[in-house]
């Protein structure tokens, strides 16, 4: 065998080895939630109440395990049945503020849930707003959570929008995740979820109170696991199904 034939199979066998590995890594991090970017949007059927998860990884599903049935949505439109159609619109590491890293209004995501026209909404964005950083108070991250939903009740589909908080953060080893701060989750972001549900008359789904003792289902300090995105789905049922 030629050494030009020996290079030709080693290239081919290497290119095979990473052809199957990408075949096998890529199902798996889409499966567990860990590339950001893709959310196919299903189209309602005749009939459908169409319902949009909102938010930020914790409705994206981040690191939940088997993350295209487990994530909360996914979950949700389980509960509901065949009567709704649910979406998830939830994007990884996005803020509430317009001046932050990454606001979730400059997203095309963002623009996707408006024009599904849906008639329940469901909102969770603030974890990535207690980021040093994006941070700029309470009564700034109320005005720019409240034009958010505002132009979600803009629209004449929407019937119904419920705002949840955001879930506690724990340190890990001593450090903030993801530079969450759970001090300005707890203090200052809860309460201004609160106060804007009291304001705009909204339903208040407490995710912080339904979590603030189950730290063992957020391995990583942020996001909830499988269970506890059950947990959240089980909550956003309950408010809708009331």
């Amino acid at each position: 065998m030629t050494n030009k034939k020996k290079a030709v199979i080693a290239i081919s066998a290497v290119l095979a080895f990473i052809i199957l590995a990408v075949c096998i890594t890529v199902p798996c991090l889409y499966e567990n939630g860990l590339l950001g970017d893709i959310h196919p949007m299903k189209k309602a059927k005749d009939g459908q109440v169409r319902v949009a998860c909102v938010g930020d990884s914790l409705t994206y599903g981040l690191g939940v395990e088997h993350w295209t049935k487990n994530n909360y949505p996914a979950r949700l439109g389980g509960m509901l049945g065949g009567g709704y159609c649910v979406n998830n619109f939830g994007y990884s590491g996005r803020t509430a503020s317009p001046e932050g890293d990454r606001p979730y209004i400059a997203e095309k995501l963002y623009k996707d849930s408006l024009s599904f026209a849906p008639e329940i909404v469901v909102i969770m964005l603030g974890s990535n707003d207690s980021k040093d950083g994006n941070w700029k108070g309470k009564d700034k991250y109320i005005e720019d959570y409240v034009n958010i939903i505002n132009s979600y009740l803009a629209l004449d589909s929407v019937r119904e929008v419920y705002i949840m908080t955001p879930s506690p953060v724990w340190t890990v080893k001593g450090k903030e995740p993801y530079g969450i701060s759970p001090e300005v989750i707890s203090d200052q972001i809860v309460p201004a979820v609160e106060e804007i549900a009291e304001r705009l008359n909204l339903k208040l789904i407490d995710l912080y109170s339904i979590f603030e003792d189950k730290p063992h289902l957020f391995k990583d300090g942020a996001h909830p696991n499988a269970e506890g995105a059950g947990m959240i789905a089980s909550a956003v049922y309950d408010a809708i199904t009331a």
